[in-house]
């Protein structure tokens, strides 16, 4: 667990990667498997989540009512994520993660048969102290998908659009579209602290795209 001292009610971008930089994730199945671990974990309540249950929706049957955390903005790429998170309760982002990684781990060991840890030893985090910052952290984060589509895409307006509709991450969700990741967020960031409409938001999107490439 780290040691880094983590302020209630501020704000963090936290990412971690598979262990020698190896895939987290064989399929959507996996990917799933974690947003759900997201969302049934972040709670101080005690939940056991066993890694032999593999498809639940969480809705049906919990909602956290002491959230460790708030996800605000998220990405799933191949061999890592990135999350920025607020802590709700003192400890709360250490131990929610402590939880998160232990239950994904012995899940994905079960399922594909193999042993040993899965995720580096420690997660990274940085502090995002002003706002400017925040507004660019978002935009990183949901700008990560364009590495997967460089490739295949003949132009930057037909990357963009294929990050626009990538599932994995709350650029949907910023939008005013839906995401495997609304059952973990909502437009409360984007129109309170960031205060832009969805429009807005896809204008600074893409302007910071066209810049940096």
């Amino acid at each position: 667990m780290r040691k880094e001292h983590f302020e209630e009610g501020e704000y963090y971008h936290i990412y971690n990667r598979g262990v020698d930089k190896r895939p987290i994730f064989s399929d959507d199945q996996d990917r799933y498997r974690l947003l759900n671990t997201f969302y049934i974990l972040n709670n101080f309540v005690n939940i056991p989540y066993r890694f032999s249950v593999i498809t639940l929706e969480p809705r049906a049957f919990l909602t956290p009512i002491k959230p460790y955390s708030e996800i605000v903005a998220g990405c799933f790429m191949p061999n890592h994520f990135h999350l920025m998170i607020s802590q709700k309760r003192k400890s709360g982002i250490s131990q929610f993660f402590q939880k998160v990684f232990t239950s994904y781990t012995k899940y994905f060991n079960n399922r594909h048969d193999r042993t040993g840890s899965l995720f580096e030893s420690t997660f990274k985090a940085r502090h995002v102290d002003r706002h400017e910052y925040a507004s660019y952290l978002t935009q990183y984060i949901h700008l990560n998908p364009s590495k997967l589509f460089l490739s295949g895409a003949r132009n930057r307006q037909e990357t963009l659009k294929k990050v626009e509709h990538y599932p994995w991450s709350t650029l949907p969700d910023y939008l005013g579209k839906k995401s495997a990741f609304s059952l973990l967020t909502s437009t409360t960031f984007r129109d309170g602290v960031l205060d832009m409409n969805a429009a807005e938001y896809k204008e600074l999107l893409y302007q910071m795209y066209n810049e940096k490439t």
